[in-house]
């Protein structure tokens, strides 16, 4: 029985824990933004991934953001490590067409925008199947 009472009075304090939750708006860290904008409505969708796993949707003129989900750890750790591997932090291509397509990756302070979807110019390899890969699972 005496085991059990120090147990019982932890036990609130384990579950009283929880991770943090944050916005586009106040989020810090490292984020990858995958998006399309233009076209004849002029629409925006946009994904925005923390590095901390949450997941954001915002569509439509307004662009307000709702949390969509929190991907697996493993799962994020992939993206980022694939995102520098093709080094999204640096690689320079801006090429928008009347339907553009973007990656941006922000590292605080730093941000760095490729947009492609000009007719007949190609992104840089890798860069049109990361991106078809983020919207797939996204």
């Amino acid at each position: 029985m005496k085991p059990f009472l120090p147990v019982l009075f932890i036990l609130p304090f384990l579950f009283s824990c929880k991770s943090t939750h944050f916005s586009p708006k106040n989020f810090k860290g490292t984020q990858i933004v995958v998006g399309t904008s233009g076209g004849v409505t002029g629409m925006m969708k946009e994904y925005i991934l923390f590095d901390n796993s949450q997941l954001f949707l915002s569509k439509g003129i307004k662009g307000e953001w709702r949390e969509l989900t929190t991907l697996k750890k493993a799962t994020t750790r992939q993206i980022f490590k694939k995102a520098a591997d093709l080094g999204l932090s640096t690689l320079k291509f801006n090429h928008p067409g009347n339907m553009t397509y973007y990656l941006i990756m922000k590292q605080p302070p730093r941000s760095n925008e490729i947009r492609w979807g000009e007719s007949g110019i190609l992104p840089p390899d890798g860069v049109s199947a990361f991106y078809d890969y983020l919207t797939s699972l996204f």
